[in-house]
């Protein structure tokens, strides 16, 4: 995990948090404990819907050691899109990474625009089973700036519906004023005009490839609550617990971050 980071990029001054922007999978919640469940019914999923045999899942665990073991420079990639994560950065990509391991070791779905679909459908059905394991002092915390007046908005790339469902169980004082945008598509990068300034890869130490900055969707976002909220970079808060996924970008626009530590932390 870096310690440090240079900011390529010239910044404003920071100014009182106005706003605060929460990942969910991982940063409200323990990742692994919360997805264990998915991953337990995720091989039997994929299998369904590509079409396997039983006993072509009997690799399985092994893909899954080679994701962890390959991570961080083993990357989660989406269809065409450069990498947008560690291969094993949570029990989700994890899974999906492994799944292609585990495809192309049978030959099976080459299509990539068919495999695409497939694991899409297989994540949104196993995601259905997993449990909820909020972090220790996660309601707490949230009411605590509920309570300063500060906006608190919630961004993941997760189903919107099952996300502010999991919301409604902390039982906030201010429930109301949490707002959850699910399908963010962090992953997704483009050369847009309006990231133009932001650089387009960013390598790190000891890392073999590149960190793509350029996310488009996120920056969408984002632009659109300091808009609606009349914010600024230098005036927000982002809490994630994947750095190039959750963070990268709105250190770069200009905001604080906050890495939250888990156990196989990059």
């Amino acid at each position: 995990m870096p310690q440090s980071l240079s900011v390529p990029v010239s910044l404003p001054p920071l100014q009182p948090v106005a706003l605060v922007v929460l990942d969910f999978d991982g940063t409200f919640t323990d990742s692994e404990a919360e997805g264990a469940p998915f991953a337990a019914a995720y091989p039997a999923i994929l299998a369904q819907l590509a079409g396997l045999a039983p006993s072509e899942l009997a690799d399985w665990p092994l893909c899954l050691a080679q994701t962890a073991a390959e991570s961080p420079g083993y990357g989660w990639v989406l269809g065409d899109l450069p990498a947008a994560a560690p291969a094993d950065a949570d029990p989700y990509i994890r899974c999906s990474m492994a799944a292609h391991k585990l495809l192309d070791r049978l030959g099976k779905l080459s299509d990539l625009t068919e495999r695409g679909a497939v694991l899409s459908a297989a994540y949104k059905q196993a995601y259905a089973h997993s449990a909820v394991v909020f972090r220790p002092g996660a309601k707490e915390a949230l009411d605590g700036l509920l309570e300063r007046g500060i906006h608190v908005v919630v961004v993941t790339n997760s189903d919107t519906q099952h996300v502010a469902h999991k919301v409604d169980q902390l039982q906030l004082t201010h429930r109301e004023r949490v707002q959850v945008f699910g399908n963010a598509m962090k992953f997704h990068t483009a050369n847009t005009a309006d990231l133009a300034h932001v650089p387009q890869t960013w390598q790190l130490p000891g890392l073999d490839r590149p960190l793509y900055c350029r996310r488009d969707r996120y920056h969408e976002r984002l632009r659109d609550l300091w808009q609606q909220t009349g914010t600024s970079p230098a005036q927000t808060l982002v809490a994630g617990d994947i750095f190039e996924l959750d963070l990268l970008l709105p250190a770069l626009l200009g905001a604080r971050v906050h890495l939250m530590e888990r156990a196989n932390t990059y």
